[in-house]
């Protein structure tokens, strides 16, 4: 029989040793050691000055001293001193001052997973799967260098395939930039990530940028390479919807000529039709000119007769389906100013204009017409880009019409033709009347509204004789957040954070509810009030409880009352009995609704006044349902039936019914939403529940 375990070396007893208690203890002292193996550190080299008696290290290479040859042994201390463990592979230590676990390989303390990571997925903060390998779910993901450079690499199989950065909206594509199936690079677009249309390519061998859906002229400036700030576009506006014009370009090194401003040519230039006069010229007779007339002096004067004369421009007859266009002053660059005068400025001289064409046109370049002395008269008038007509002659598109003073007051009238006529105005959704607010069919204001333009509700509407305002459909108070600061009086609330209606009147807030006017005196704070109807009251009676019974009866406060504490009165006690007061909100329908509050238990074992705290603000003229919880049989002081409501419900008794009686288990809490049940309404007496003010 050998002396020691397989394992761990652990001294066996043999047979008929003596002092066996030895050996056996100093198994325990190795499994001590060994088992739950928790150690301080594993990198120090030098006892502790300070060690505690059962203190574990690892020891660290390099040891000396009284480690001196124990590298990577379990240092043990004890009464006696330091005692080292050889450990076997496999052994797992956690080292205490790193928070983790290190495995003994058979030559080193090592930390799983502190080499090299490799595995088939990673998932942060997400599932990756078999496609998406590399998962991450993030506000933002940060790739840094490492003191130099980064590089971030997506690389594919063959040229056919794709290596591509993809951004999606709910994982829908949007864009992919990349190698899209080619080794070319490209830029990719989508509106539904399935059909994807290729905004940018560049060439793998050249470096030439295609763009094959064009480049916005707006967004295209082409800049000074030296002044930044001198820039030039593309304008497009002028060619017709759906049709793309070719350009060519001739075969030599030139300038663009331009037709709308100044320029100075270098070269030789050939105008096929076109006549170009730099200086004066001059006709005493009449002067022709098929092709293109362009004159450059700084003045030029057409026509100085001062007696009867006539001067065309462009009188010539137009062949029918074909247009003429005249230009008037129209070489103005950015930044100049152009007048046109037309007739003479002379006092008293007489003149008229007539324009014959069916449509006068203003460019979006004329921004203000004016004619401060003159009186306009026309049929229609739209404004705006509106288009007047036959019903509506004044049409405005705008954000806002201003109708401002001449100097005193202002008043925009609507005249109708007779009583029964309309003269009002028509708000409208998508040129469908949603309302309507005027004089409609009669000589009274009304306001009128609609679902769908065709038929109208009225919501209200003042006579002409009397001026009385009728709301001919509910009015709903919008809730306020408090009571308003000094009302006047008439004005009436909806305070939503008590849920009360109020009316300032004789300049006081009084409560609208339907309660009836009975006497109500607030008691100061610490004093009591009665959970009473506040009538029809006499001596309390007394009422036993049963286990697990709930009473409920229902109580208005006749002000608003804030209340810190709910007491009951015990007339005859029960040993060990509890009790709990619990108070209910109402339904619409005036039933117990949801559970307010439950109080911690009261001590119904002895009898006189029991209290429980509670935080409650009632407010006046709102239902609530009081009750107590019984755990036993304890007796309680209990409302004259006179003194409490009559409950309504249920089939015609011969005595009034007063509580809603319920059995619950007692440890069991009070139901959140108390659920009414119209066979739990009883006859019995309401229990006798004072409520102390705050």
């Amino acid at each position: 029989m050998p002396d020691v375990s397989t394992i761990l070396s652990l001294p066996l007893i043999l047979p008929a040793q003596a002092q066996k208690h030895v050996t056996h203890n100093e198994a325990l002292r190795l499994l001590d050691v060994a088992v739950q193996l928790a150690v301080l550190n594993r990198d120090q080299t030098v006892p502790p000055a300070l060690a505690a008696v059962g203190d574990r290290h690892i020891v660290a290479a390099g040891a000396v001293g009284l480690w001196a040859g124990q590298a990577g042994r379990i240092a043990l201390f004890t009464a006696e001193g330091w005692q080292f463990f050889a450990p076997l592979a496999g052994w797992q230590a956690h080292v205490l001052a790193e928070g983790q676990t290190a495995v003994f390989d058979g030559l080193d303390w090592t930390v799983p997973g502190s080499g090299p990571l490799a595995p088939t997925m990673l998932g942060v903060n997400t599932t990756a799967d078999a496609v998406n390998r590399l998962a991450v779910s993030s506000p933002a993901t940060l790739l840094t260098h490492e003191g130099a450079g980064h590089q971030l690499k997506v690389n594919k199989a063959a040229a056919g395939d794709t290596a591509s950065l993809m951004y999606q909206t709910g994982f829908s594509g949007r864009a992919e930039m990349g190698l899209a199936g080619s080794d070319d690079f490209s830029i990719k677009v989508s509106a539904d990530g399935a059909v994807f249309a290729t905004a940018l390519t560049v060439n793998r061998a050249s470096g030439i940028v295609a763009l094959p859906q064009g480049v916005s002229s707006g967004g295209l400036v082409l800049r000074d390479g030296v002044d930044a700030t001198k820039g030039a576009q593309f304008t497009l506006s002028g060619l017709s919807t759906g049709v793309t014009r070719s350009y060519a370009l001739p075969n030599t090194s030139s300038e663009i000529a331009v037709l709308a401003g100044t320029q100075a040519f270098t070269g030789d230039k050939s105008f096929s039709g076109a006549v170009g006069v730099s200086g004066a010229l001059t006709a005493s007779g009449v002067t022709t000119v098929s092709g293109v007339f362009t004159v450059s002096n700084a003045v030029a004067t057409l026509g100085t007769a001062t007696g009867v004369a006539t001067y065309g421009v462009g009188t010539g007859a137009t062949g029918s389906g074909s247009s003429k266009t005249l230009n008037l002053g129209t070489g103005g660059a950015s930044g100049s100013t152009t007048v046109v005068n037309i007739g003479s400025a002379t006092a008293g001289a007489l003149g008229s204009l007539v324009v014959n064409v069916p449509t006068v046109t203003f460019a979006a370049g004329v921004t203000a017409v004016a004619m401060p002395q003159a009186n306009l008269s026309a049929l229609r008038l739209g404004l705006g880009g509106a288009v007047a007509d036959a019903t509506n002659r004044l049409s405005v598109n705008t954000p806002a019409v201003l109708l401002n003073h001449g100097g005193a007051g202002i008043e925009a009238t609507l005249n109708k033709a007779a009583v029964g006529n309309d003269a009002a105005l028509a708000f409208k959704t998508g040129f469908s009347t949603r309302a309507m607010l005027g004089l409609l069919a009669s000589d009274g204001i009304a306001l009128k509204v609609s679902p769908d333009g065709s038929s109208f509700v009225t919501a209200l509407s003042a006579d002409q004789t009397s001026g009385q305002v009728t709301l001919h459909q509910p009015a709903v108070l919008a809730g306020q957040a408090a009571d308003p600061a000094s009302p006047a009086d008439g004005a009436i609330w909806h305070n939503a954070s008590t849920g009360q209606i109020k009316a300032q009147v004789a300049g006081a807030a009084r409560i609208i509810d339907s309660q009836q006017n009975v006497p109500w005196l607030t008691p100061a704070a610490g004093e009591y009030v009665l959970t009473t109807s506040g009538a029809g009251g006499t001596t309390t009676s007394t009422l036993a409880g049963a286990a697990g019974r709930i009473d409920l009866f229902p109580f208005i406060p006749r002000a608003d009352i804030t209340v810190n504490q709910a007491a009951v009165y015990v007339t005859t006690l029960i040993a060990s009995a509890l009790g709990k007061v619990v108070i209910y909100g109402a339904d619409a329908n005036g039933r117990p609704g949801s559970l307010i509050q439950e109080t911690a238990d009261m001590d119904f074992s002895t009898t006189g006044v029991k209290s429980a705290t509670i935080a409650q603000t009632l407010r006046q003229g709102r239902t609530y349902w009081i009750g107590i919880r019984h755990s036993s049989t304890a007796t309680l002081s209990a409302w004259p039936l006179t003194a409490t409501p009559d409950l309504n419900g249920g089939v015609p008794v011969t005595s009034a019914r007063k509580v809603l009686r319920r059995t619950l288990t007692y440890a069991t809490a009070a139901p959140a939403s108390w659920g009414f049940v119209a066979s739990e309404i009883s006859a019995a007496a309401a229990t006798a529940i004072w409520l102390r003010m705050a």
